[in-house]
């Protein structure tokens, strides 16, 4: 089990937009739609009550209260399960960043390739030792543009066309599905509901988009 060094803090994003930060001792927090919740999110796709993320000795788990209403972390459908620093939790139409600091979000693909400044965020848990790592664009108009990962999660891909989530950590990079829909693989391999770890030259497909993975 991973276990907590700093007061644990849940972000709520919707549609790559910050809403709120919830900090939290240990304790039973609840994540829904009702008022009388400790994380509220206004939203219908959520229920009253969602979900669970209990905090006891430095070990944070979150379970779904309804079948009906699940929860996926880092892509992955989960009935139960241990949060780990930098997990990113998708309920309904939003999404949250479990972490024990501050986090920086992601950019959307889109305006990666747009050109749009991709602004840095704090490292918590990264080593300094860990290769920085890059994605190069293989094919399209803009064939050949090099993608540094600058921050802890980088979102790639487009909301209804398929979506991965790119995830530093201090052991290495990770790859996982945020919404699995069209073709999303990794050298030729469906993702589906795995986290993969991304080795020097592995190629990330999204759809009609290539991208070879590579530390520098």
């Amino acid at each position: 089990m991973n276990q907590l060094t700093e007061m644990p803090k849940l972000t709520v994003y919707f549609k790559d937009k910050e809403i709120e930060s919830f900090t939290f001792d240990e304790g039973t927090v609840r994540v829904g739609r009702d008022e009388t919740n400790d994380v509220t999110i206004d939203s219908l796709a959520i229920a009253p009550v969602h979900a669970v993320i209990t905090l006891r000795h430095g070990v944070a788990t979150i379970r779904p209260l309804q079948d009906e209403f699940p929860i996926t972390v880092n892509g992955e459908k989960t009935q139960e399960g241990v949060l780990n620093n930098n997990d990113m939790i998708a309920l309904g139409k939003h999404h949250m960043l479990f972490s024990s600091t501050s986090a920086g979000m992601f950019k959307p693909f889109a305006e990666v390739l747009n050109n749009e400044p991709s602004p840095a965020a704090p490292l918590f848990g990264i080593e300094p030792e860990l290769p920085n790592g890059n994605f190069q664009i293989m094919d399209g108009e803009n064939i050949g543009k090099i993608i540094p990962i600058k921050k802890n999660m980088v979102q790639l891909g487009r909301p209804g066309q398929g979506i991965v989530v790119v995830t530093r950590k201090k052991d290495g990079y990770f790859v996982s599905t945020l919404e699995n829909k069209g073709s999303l693989t990794v050298n030729g391999e469906p993702i589906d509901n795995k986290i993969i770890k991304l080795t020097n030259n592995d190629v990330l497909s999204i759809n009609d988009k290539s991208l070879q993975f590579f530390l520098s």
